[in-house]
């Protein structure tokens, strides 16, 4: 066999094992995930939930906005780059997962919600606290 062929079968195989190992991180629960069973409808977490699905903020290129759905998960843009987590309710505070979010270069545009960990509902209105329960901003719902 030449070297290049085995060069090249052991680069493949490295990429294999990376895949391999990408595969079983992703598999692995951690804190933030999203909940594995639909809250009981007569429960407070669940009375939450139904006031929190939908959109906060407008979705208009350029303005930041966030849009939690009743399966846990959250989407939106900084403002700038797309954003895609996970939340959980506890009692009044909503716990958000670390952002996985697009990496554009965006002069000018100011990324106050890229330290986002939780959120609350103030009637009308999304209160974002970073993750000491600091208010970092807030987002009106969107009609």
């Amino acid at each position: 066999m030449s070297t290049h062929r085995r060069a090249r079968n052991i680069v493949g195989l490295a990429m294999l094992g990376a895949f391999a190992l990408l595969a079983s991180a992703c598999a692995t629960s951690t804190p933030g995930d999203a909940p594995t069973s639909t809250p009981d409808p007569s429960s407070d977490d669940a009375a939450v939930v139904e006031k929190l699905v939908g959109l906060w903020g407008e979705s208009a290129s350029g303005q930041p906005h966030l849009e939690f759905a009743a399966d846990g998960t959250v989407t939106g843009s900084d403002g700038c780059n797309g954003v895609t987590t996970t939340y959980s309710v506890n009692g009044d505070r909503v716990d958000l997962a670390r952002f996985a979010s697009t990496l554009k270069a965006c002069p000018g545009v100011d990324d106050w919600m890229r330290g986002v960990r939780a959120v609350a509902l103030d009637g009308d209105v999304l209160v974002i606290m970073d993750a000491a329960g600091a208010e970092l901003g807030s987002l009106p719902r969107s009609s």
